[in-house]
């Protein structure tokens, strides 16, 4: 009877993890955040079991039964341990496997004369010349000059391009990009032939015209 017990509650967990096959693959070592969506498996006891859960703005998660428990700032490891030590309080010697379901859009906008303007999707800060990068680069470095950085509280910074890919680190030494900050590749103010050789033309007949009389 133990025994069949115990395969069920091995088809039990099986299936909660096919459940969540869209789950994310990170290491234990992944630091929760506010935002992020986790499912929580204890084998054999499904009211323990909760799929889906999202990490409120406080940084904790509901749990039915046990009321608040802090996630974020924790690593899966902290964390799966954290319920385990709280669901042992009823049930004996639980089996704990947390998934990370769902992570939020985390993003840095690279917009202006760049190849691929948009948005790049980030895990962790960046460079600004990495975000370039990811975006396809700048059209023509050459005639591009400046890049205004947009932080996510609306403060910003101007840089020189030729600093950023200087072969001088001192200069290369700006702070990294993080989550929803924009990065504003100015576009070069390139000469208007056409405009150029229109008020060309104007001048010399207005001077013609002023010879005259």
């Amino acid at each position: 009877m133990k025994r069949v017990l115990k395969i069920g509650s091995l088809l039990c967990m099986l299936l909660f993890m096919a459940s969540n096959s869209s789950a994310q693959s990170v290491d234990n070592n992944y630091v929760i955040k506010k935002g992020d969506v986790v499912s929580i498996a204890v084998m054999g006891h499904p009211e323990f079991s909760l799929e889906r859960i999202i990490v409120l703005p406080d940084g904790y998660v509901q749990f039915p039964g046990l009321g608040s428990i802090q996630a974020s700032g924790m690593t899966v490891k902290s964390f799966t341990k954290l319920v385990s030590d709280n669901v042992g309080k009823y049930v004996l010697n639980p089996i704990v496997t947390v998934f990370i379901s769902e992570l939020p859009s985390q993003i840095v906008n690279v917009i202006g004369f760049v190849n691929k303007p948009g948005q790049v999707p980030v895990f962790e800060k960046i460079s600004i010349m990495d975000a370039i990068s990811r975006a396809g680069g700048i059209k023509f470095i050459k005639k591009c000059k400046k890049i205004i950085i947009i932080r996510a509280d609306q403060s910003y910074e101007e840089v020189l391009v030729k600093d950023i890919y200087s072969d001088d680190v001192t200069k290369r030494k700006f702070k990294l990009l993080d989550i929803g900050d924009t990065v504003y590749v100015v576009e070069p103010n390139e000469l208007n032939w056409s405009k150029l050789s229109f008020f060309t033309s104007l001048g010399y007949i207005i001077l013609s015209i002023i010879r005259l009389f």
